[in-house]
């Protein structure tokens, strides 16, 4: 029977796409049928003439993984604000429908979904309508929270936590990206998993690479070395 999570942000620009990445890579590399979902991209790239998915583009890229981004993403917006916002510019009405099918179709042909957000928990994809909580509730999955280390996280990480929970949404934990080895981010990590009691997944460290082929070949070390399958196994048991 296959599996879900969905990967919520503290905030826009924490890491999302690069948690959803490495999750999906490191399923793949041990030998799991995983393929990750990108509801609705606000903010696409284009590839040749094709408008497509650059959160999408990265997974790709980073996992080999051979699947149509149309699959993969329901919804590919050029405009980069909040999804409700580029979808009325753009005259494209998002239906909650094609989100469950999308969702569903990945279902049936992998053991492992890893379904990202669009910013965060409270972003909405439709005005005044429904949020990106909505859909974690209607998907029916648990979430992976990804927080920032340094400064600022402590109060986004515990809003976003107790945002969730209030709406009775299951976290399996927190995944701590762009961690740079200071003492206070060794704090703020600390404080987060004494004040919301939840587990410290995996905390990933900066990549840094001036250019993309250099990017893909970092960022997979990272994850090899901070992003165990021990633990991913554990987010997706019930």
């Amino acid at each position: 029977m296959s599996k879900g999570i969905f990967i919520i942000g503290t905030d826009t620009d924490v890491g999302k796409t690069f948690v959803t990445a490495g999750i999906t890579y490191v399923l793949r590399k041990n030998g799991f049928n995983a393929c990750s979902y990108k509801a609705v991209q606000s903010g696409g790239v284009y590839e040749g003439t094709n408008l497509v998915s650059g959160d999408v583009k990265f997974v790709k890229d980073i996992t080999d993984i051979e699947e149509a981004y149309e699959v993969m993403n329901s919804y590919c917006l050029k405009t980069e604000v909040s999804p409700h916002i580029a979808s009325e510019i753009e005259n494209v009405k998002i239906h909650k429908k094609i989100l469950f099918d999308g969702y569903k179709k990945l279902k049936e042909k992998y053991d492992f979904i890893i379904a990202e957000g669009s910013g965060g928990a409270v972003v909405p994809l439709i005005r005044n309508n429904y949020y990106i909580y909505n859909l974690i509730k209607d998907l029916d999955i648990p979430t992976v929270i990804v927080a920032r280390a340094g400064v600022g996280t402590i109060n986004h990480t515990v809003l976003t936590v107790e945002f969730l929970k209030s709406k009775g949404i299951d976290i399996k934990g927190i995944i701590i990206n762009g961690y740079e080895g200071t003492f206070y981010e060794d704090d703020n990590i600390r404080v987060i998993k004494d004040i919301t009691g939840l587990d410290i997944i995996s905390v990933i460290n900066k990549v840094k690479a001036k250019e993309y082929e250099n990017l893909i070949e970092k960022s997979r070390e990272e994850y090899e070395k901070n992003i165990t399958i021990e633990n991913i196994k554990k987010v997706f048991e019930d």
